[in-house]
């Protein structure tokens, strides 16, 4: 389990790992925002249904209500139609024949006047007092629909201010017809349009709520909160109302006919007469404390979320900075701290890579082993801090050819240094040991003792095919005769292989001082 998580840690701490790590951290918290997102929708709409439950419930029953006080009031206006055909209660005295024509139901609060007019628009009979006969009627809607059309029965009017009581009033009106048929007057009752809107005023609850009765050619009947202009409204052309119109019930989230702004609205046709009843919530009102919900939730979810984005940083800083010290490390490992060359950890895995690749594409490997001259001599008379700069100087060189061969310069241990190159035959791989040792020499290193009085370098080559009969050992064991043979043979020269007749112990009697 140790070893599972190390890997991961190790895997995680590469670049590719760190940007993995922040684009997973980013997804799963794009993905915790979308389910929020959802889940507040979700919520909002539930919001949205069970305000559109209870407004449904309200509108139903105030149409109820109102449906209920039109029946009364139109069960009194069919009475006092059919009284007044009795040619006997028009024959009584007006005091006695009003006492027939009107009961005392009719005086509840909402109920105005109760008239009988006449076929030319006259009033000739009432319920209260205040009517002339001198005031006609034949210019007023329920008056013109009763005399043209014969069946229409029972007629809302629109709203209107009466002229005898001086109040905004709707008005039901009946037919009367004479023995033979025809037209003979008419009977209406008005309701009170203020009594509909206080009654309204218990069903608000701030501004952005409203209750209305609206007739169903878009008239507006009455409305609470009440507008300045609602005496003179008409909404037949919003899409709002048309929708209402269009069907006897229902519930949508959309813009108030009355006045254009967002919220729930209820709607129910009241019986079979052509009114609507309205009831609006303001979607402000309606989803305050959706608002204030999702605003704290969302405000803490935003703080996790910046917490775990910071915890997502720092873990990616530390390990950024924790793969940069591996890197180091690793560096470190595989380099030599004097030189900056590969060591010779790194020479093993590099000649063991040249050596499989080579194998596989058929070209030789060439190493070149060198050594500086008389070294031990050069330390005892400048020093070891001397002699350090003096091997940076010939690892210079060596790195410089490595490069443009695209090998690789290793420091093979003390003053030896080795070069591994990829498809390079002897006579190359001589070629540029010759040009080292000149590179070495044109530095004009001063040294008494060595050849020339300068800094000077052998250098052994040694060239193979890699084969399962070679091995990289004897690539090692023949450059590095080669280098003795070098040293052997005067130094400052590079050399490909020892003399066919001298031993191996022979060339290793030779000083490499």
């Amino acid at each position: 389990m140790h070893d599972r998580f190390t890997r991961l840690l190790t895997i995680a701490a590469t670049r590719g790992g760190r940007t993995a790590l922040l684009w997973s951290a980013t997804a799963v918290l794009v993905a915790i925002c979308l389910v929020f997102g959802s889940v507040m929708a979700a919520w909002h709409a539930d919001v949205g249904r069970a305000l559109g439950a209870s407004e449904q419930n309200v509108s139903s029953s105030v149409a109820h209500e109102v449906d209920r006080n039109v029946e009364l009031l139109d069960l009194s206006i069919r009475a006092v139609a059919q009284q007044w055909g009795n040619e006997e209660v028009r024959a009584l005295a007006p005091h006695l024949r009003d006492m027939v024509l009107f009961d005392n139901a009719l005086r509840a609060p909402g109920f105005g006047t109760i008239l009988v007019i006449d076929r030319d628009g006259r009033i000739v009979a009432g319920s209260t007092a205040g009517w002339s006969p001198e005031i006609k009627l034949d210019d007023r809607d329920y008056f013109k629909v009763q005399a043209t059309s014969p069946d229409i029965g029972l007629f809302v009017s629109k709203p209107f201010v009466s002229r005898i009581s001086n109040r905004r009033n709707v008005a039901l009106s009946r037919r009367i017809t004479d023995g033979a048929g025809q037209f003979a007057g008419v009977v209406m009752g008005t309701i009170d349009l203020d009594y509909i809107c206080h009654f309204y005023e218990g069903l608000t609850t701030g501004t952005e709520n409203a209750v209305a009765l609206v007739r169903l050619d878009g008239t507006v009947m009455a409305r609470e909160p009440r507008m300045a202009s609602d005496a003179h409204r008409w909404v037949g052309d919003r899409d709002g109302f048309n929708l209402m119109r269009a069907t006897r019930s229902g519930t949508f989230e959309g813009a108030s006919p009355f006045d254009g702004r967002p919220g729930i609205i209820s709607f129910n046709r009241i019986g079979n007469l052509p009114l609507i009843q309205v009831v609006e919530v303001g979607s402000e009102g309606a989803y305050a404390s959706w608002w204030r919900r999702a605003v704290s939730v969302a405000g803490l979810l935003a703080f996790l979320c910046f917490c775990v984005l910071a915890l997502c940083l720092a873990l990616t800083m530390e390990l950024g900075r924790r793969a940069a010290a591996e890197a180091t490390l690793g560096r470190l490992a595989d380099t030599d701290p004097l030189t900056g060359l590969a060591n010779r950890r790194s020479f093993d895995a590099a000649l063991s890579t040249a050596w499989s690749e080579s194998a596989a594409s058929g070209e030789p490997v060439a190493l070149l082993m060198a050594d500086a001259d008389a070294f031990k001599a050069y330390n005892d008379l400048f020093g070891h801090q001397a002699g350090d700069e003096i091997l940076l100087r010939i690892a210079g060189c060596l790195d410089g050819l490595a490069r443009e061969r695209g090998g690789v310069a290793c420091r093979w241990g003390g003053e030896e240094f080795v070069v591994v190159l990829r498809g390079v035959a002897e006579p190359e791989a001589l070629a540029l040991a010759d040009e080292l040792c000149r590179a070495v020499r044109g530095l004009g290193l001063e040294h008494p003792r060595g050849v020339g009085g300068v800094v000077t370098v052998s250098v052994g080559v040694a060239t193979a095919m890699p084969s399962t009969d070679l091995s990289t050992r004897a690539l090692l064991t023949s450059a590095d005769a080669a280098l003795y043979r070098a040293k052997a043979e005067g130094r400052d020269c590079s050399r490909a292989r020892p003399r066919p007749r001298q031993a191996p112990a022979e060339a290793r009697a030779v000083s490499l001082g």
